[in-house]
């Protein structure tokens, strides 16, 4: 890939007061695009620096970008930046064109008398085409030798925030009258009866003709474990390690999180494809805090789980490290989608003995789609909440601006959503005396599974639930941040929602 160093001579010709600036956040706003011509908008994009080793940075391949926001400069004087880029970029100031490596153009130096502590307008874009990418703004002025422009120079106010979002919800949300079928007609559950067919199909195509394993427990118990990931969690009274072992050599590391003082009921925390649990130490110290025992795990060869090495008959020794190889494997009964759902069972049927009150399931990303999964399949589940973790097909499909919300392997394996599609498995996850599912969805998540699109379905879920006479369904649209997580406004609105009778 090509590399760029640009020196920039910049003509200002208008600004506004720094008086103007109390309402400024650091760093710049924008927005990310799945190509390289600004045209698929993937997500909200806050940049805090332009040196791209400092901020979170995007690793995937021919992307583009765009951010405005303002800079400001400690001195009054003449100023020269520079800039570096693999593969292109283009700065605009006051809708003047004062750096381009876009395409042709080169356009590498210049002189820019600014004035200190005045606002000035920016644009930054930004365009990555296959191999690595970075991108560096330097400035220096005499008497100051050349440095990356620090985070403290760059800002944006509400104006332009408002302005991404209202793009972005723009190609985000649904036009209900473009679809053009009835929702409800995909749904075939229209009675309790019909939710335990399905269920008993789901477990046999999981399973095999023995279905749902009610017997399978963890293999190996470690009590009274040290772990200095989890050193800063409140009302906690030990860390039990437990091991479940399935096919294929493959394993599941669960920690069950003792709290001090217990309320008598247990929470599973389920960590998506990040991979290690510890990530989400914020929402395993919430559930503690409030007296639940927490069961954490990762999803199948990630975080402690191991990668098995694996003897195929026609393939040979390999390694499975990814849940694209999992087709690879052929279990004697069942099919490899069980591998995700198996160390949950384990886990249920182990917490069983403690007589808890009552098991929440809670997930994140993948995680939020394995909760989804297991709560529709196991009613042992009073209450769940799956976290940006799935979306219907149609849905996923109509969502051009991001590839990855049409999901992983184990999202899209047609046999086992011909069973069962996302609707019913809402439905099935929320249905019964005392069980409800609160699906929570980041409306501006930096992944996938954004914007507003449940809108769709909401209603006919919820309604189809109330149907039944069991059970409860709805949705919260977390709005309060642009990440790919489990905030801290939803777990207050988890803890508000578990208070309800």
């Amino acid at each position: 890939m090509k590399s760029k160093i640009i020196i920039l001579s910049l003509i200002i010709i208008g600004s506004f007061s720094a008086k103007n600036s109390a309402q400024q956040k650091t760093g710049l706003v924008g927005l990310l695009y799945d190509d390289t011509k600004l045209t698929r908008m993937s997500s909200v994009w806050y940049l805090e620096s332009v040196n791209s080793s400092e901020t979170t940075w995007q690793t995937k391949h021919d992307f583009s970008a765009k951010w405005v926001g303002y800079i400001k400069v400690p001195v009054s004087g003449e100023i020269t930046f520079y800039g570096e880029a693999d593969n292109e970029m283009q700065l605009i100031i006051n809708s003047k064109l004062v750096i381009s490596t876009w395409g042709n153009t080169d356009q590498p130096e210049g002189k820019l008398k600014l004035r200190k502590d005045r606002l000035y307008p920016v644009t930054l874009l930004y365009k990555q085409i296959n191999g690595s990418s970075y991108m560096r703004i330097y400035w220096s002025w005499k008497g100051h030798k050349k440095e990356i422009i620090p985070p403290k120079a760059l800002s944006y106010d509400n104006n332009n925030e408002q302005e991404i979002l209202k793009k972005f919800k723009s190609k985000t949300n649904i036009d209900l009258s473009k679809l053009k079928f009835n929702i409800a007609s995909i749904i075939e559950i229209h009675s309790p009866d019909d939710i335990l067919a399905k269920r008993k199909a789901v477990n046999k195509w999981l399973w095999g003709k023995d279905g749902f394993p009610a017997q399978k427990m963890p293999s190996e118990i470690d009590e009274g474990i040290s772990d200095t990931n989890f050193t800063s969690l409140h009302n906690l009274k030990r860390i039990n390690k437990l091991v479940v072992n399935m096919e294929f050599g493959m394993n599941s590391i669960v920690y069950h999180f003792i709290p001090e003082k217990a309320n008598g009921s247990a929470a599973i925390y389920h960590q998506g494809h990040r991979g290690k649990f510890s990530l989400g130490n914020r929402t395993i110290n919430a559930f503690l805090e409030h007296g639940y025992d927490v069961f954490a795990l990762s999803m199948p060869l990630l975080g402690m789980n191991n990668k098995p090495l694996v003897n195929f008959k026609r393939f040979g020794r390999m390694f499975i490290y990814s849940h694209n190889q999992m087709p690879y494997l052929n279990p004697k009964k069942g099919h490899p989608v069980k591998y995700f759902m198996e160390p949950v069972a384990a886990v249920v049927n182990y917490a069983q003995k403690f007589d808890f009150e009552k098991l929440i399931m809670i997930g994140i990303s993948g995680g939020g789609w394995t909760t989804t999964l297991y709560s529709a399949i196991d009613p042992r589940i009073a209450i769940s909440f799956p976290t940006a973790g799935s979306l219907p097909n149609y849905l996923r499909a109509r969502d051009f601006t991001n590839t990855s919300s049409l999901g992983d392997y184990e999202q899209n394996v047609p046999d086992l959503y011909r069973i069962a599609n996302y609707l019913e498995l809402y439905i099935m996850g929320s249905y019964g005396e005392g069980r409800s599912q609160l699906q929570i969805l980041n409306e501006f998540d930096a992944c996938c599974f954004r914007g507003t699109g449940f809108k769709t379905y909401k209603d006919i879920v919820r309604n189809r639930v109330k149907l039944l006479g069991a059970g409860s369904y709805d949705v919260f649209l977390d709005s309060s941040h642009r990440m790919h997580q489990i905030s801290p406004k939803a777990l207050e609105v988890i803890f508000e929602y578990l208070k309800k009778p």
